[in-house]
Order: structure tokens, then C-alpha cells, then sequence
């Protein structure tokens, strides 16, 4: 005799398999709408920052120069830099709550880092922005100072790769961190074994995070 239909324990068995996928996938799923939206806007951020940089060359690039000369001090060096680009970037203030930026791979960023920054700001559309002089003095091929950005602000997971991308800035151009990089050493760095720095650049090329 042929069995007809299903029993209320093949159901809730049935039902409960599906559960259990879409609780699976549900979570990677709302991460990677996510993370798509996170590089979107920082595709959109890289494309300002070239303007905004072409702008400041053609208008006080010399003046700057003069600026820098005259003074030994970092932090005044800083301030110099931040009062500049603050208009462009809408900087309202310095940030004084708890922050604490992380590699990807989930290591604490350690003083001596490069991509450690002593100062952050915020900006009007309260995105996090470091600065960091690596040579006052640089020539054409030289990088200048480095920035980070925080596209999300002070919300989790405030992680390089994640949310904070950076650029290097140099006399008369900027790169995204990473750009000098080779593929494999792109796709290693932007992992969970990474620093995640150079995702920075790899997303902008179709790169993903594995």
C-alpha cells in the first residue's frame, strides 16, 4: 500500500532543516549587502579626494609648501594640513570619544605602525578621518602624510578592510593603500589573515573579501 502525504513530523523536520539554512545564510547574506554599500562609498570617497587634492594643488600649493618649511613641528605640520582639507572634508571637530581601530586579522594596531594615527576627526556626515605626516619634505616620488577614513564613524566593527580604508598622499597625486601591491600579496593582505590595509585598493579593482 502506497503512503499518502507526510506526517506532522516529516513537516516540523522538513521546516526545521529550512530554518536551520536560513539562519545559515540570512547573516552572510545581510554582511555582504553590507560590505557592498561600505565600498561603494568608498569608491565614491577615493573619486572626492582626487578632486579635492587637484583643487588644493591648483589653488594653495605653494603656500602650503612655505607653510611647511617654516615650521619643525609635526603637530604643527598637522594642523596646517587639517585646516587646509577641512572646508573640502567638512571636519567639525578633533574626536575626543574612545576609538579603537583594529587590523582585520584582529590584531590591536600597534604605536609604531604606520597606520597608526594620533589624531582622528570627525566630519559633518560623522566619518572618521586620521592624518599622519610620513615626510614634510617629500619629492615627486616620495609619500607625503597618509589618511585613514572611517566610512561608518564610530560604529563597529571600525576595522582596516571592513569600514576604514586609506590613502597615500603624495606631491601631486594620491593612491589608495595597496596600489603598488601585487595581486596575491592584494588578496592575502584583505583576509582574515591580514592586516586588511591594502583592501583598500583591491576592492576598487573587484577584489573580495574570501
Amino acid at each position: 500500500m502506497s503512503k499518502k502525504g507526510f506526517t506532522i513530523i516529516e513537516i516540523v523536520v522538513v521546516f526545521l532543516l529550512m530554518l536551520g539554512v536560513i539562519f545559515l545564510v540570512y547573516p552572510r547574506s545581510v554582511d555582504s549587502t553590507r560590505q557592498a554599500k561600505l565600498i561603494s562609498k568608498w569608491s565614491e570617497k577615493v573619486s572626492e579626494l582626487e578632486y579635492m587634492f587637484s583643487v588644493i594643488k591648483a589653488q594653495k600649493d605653494g603656500e602650503i609648501e612655505d607653510q611647511f618649511h617654516k615650521t619643525q613641528s609635526d603637530d604643527k605640520k598637522n594642523k596646517i594640513m587639517i585646516d587646509t582639507i577641512k572646508p573640502y572634508l567638512r571636519i567639525t571637530s578633533e574626536l575626543n570619544t574612545v576609538y579603537m581601530p583594529g587590523f582585520m586579522d584582529k590584531t590591536i594596531i600597534p604605536s609604531d605602525s604606520k597606520y597608526y594615527f594620533g589624531h582622528y576627526y570627525l566630519t559633518s556626515s560623522n566619518e572618521i578621518v586620521g592624518l599622519k605626516f610620513i615626510n614634510s619634505n617629500c619629492k615627486d616620488k616620495d609619500v607625503c602624510f597618509i589618511m585613514s577614513f572611517d566610512i561608518n564613524g564610530v560604529k563597529p566593527p571600525n576595522v582596516w578592510g571592513y569600514d576604514i580604508f586609506g590613502i597615500d598622499v603624495f606631491k601631486d597625486k594620491i593612491e589608495p593603500f595597496g596600489k603598488e601591491i601585487n595581486q596575491d600579496m592584494l588578496k592575502q593582505n584583505c583576509s582574515r589573515y591580514g592586516s586588511g590595509v591594502y583592501c583598500s585598493y583591491y576592492y576598487l579593482i573587484g577584489g573580495r573579501f574570501e
